[in-house]
């Protein structure tokens, strides 16, 4: 069996394997399936010191993250099927030249060709269409990110005034006791 999905040959195709599309090179890169075992549970990261905020923003990422993996199996699915809908449709319209050489042209044939047109338009519609939504759910994820970033880098600055302040009482209180 194929370790990766585009990887395994189409039915009927030359001795050069075609992988499927990278559609997220930027998920594979963070999110790729070799750490999914590795990855611990949800419930197990719940520490006793960890927020409820926290705690619901890494569930919001986890739930993220599952569905923008559900997206890419979808595309990478229709994919294959329009590539074997492809190779169908290579063999059909083969058929139909070599019989329109004798003027036998034979009329299931064509609404046969007819029809894999037609699936095939409709599976690109398709893989479009999951694609935009997998561009949305990157953006939105990438939202999340970025204020989630913002809070934790307002986090470290109060936390640094605090710092700063505490250094300067105890300074003063040294200096006011000696």
């Amino acid at each position: 069996m194929a370790k990766d999905p585009g990887e395994g040959k189409l039915v009927g195709q030359s001795s050069q394997s075609r992988k499927a599309p990278i559609v997220d090179n930027f998920a594979l890169l963070f999110y790729s399936g070799d750490h999914r075992e590795s990855r611990p549970d949800a419930d197990s990261t719940k520490e006793g010191n960890d927020s409820a905020e926290e705690c619901q923003y890494r569930e919001d990422l986890r739930k993220y993250l599952h569905r923008i993996d559900e997206l890419r199996r979808q595309i990478t699915d229709k994919y294959h099927a329009k590539q074997l809908i492809q190779v169908k449709l290579d063999a059909q319209l083969y058929e139909i030249r070599n019989q329109s050489r004798f003027n036998a042209v034979n009329a299931q044939t064509k609404q046969a060709a007819k029809l894999n047109y037609q699936r095939m338009h409709l599976l690109c519609e398709k893989i479009y269409s999951l694609s935009m939504s997998l561009q949305k759910m990157y953006l939105e994820l990438a939202e999340i990110v970025d204020k989630r970033s913002e809070h934790t880098m307002e986090i470290h600055r109060r936390c640094r005034l605090c710092a700063s302040a505490l250094y300067d009482l105890k300074k003063q209180q040294k200096s006011s006791d000696g």
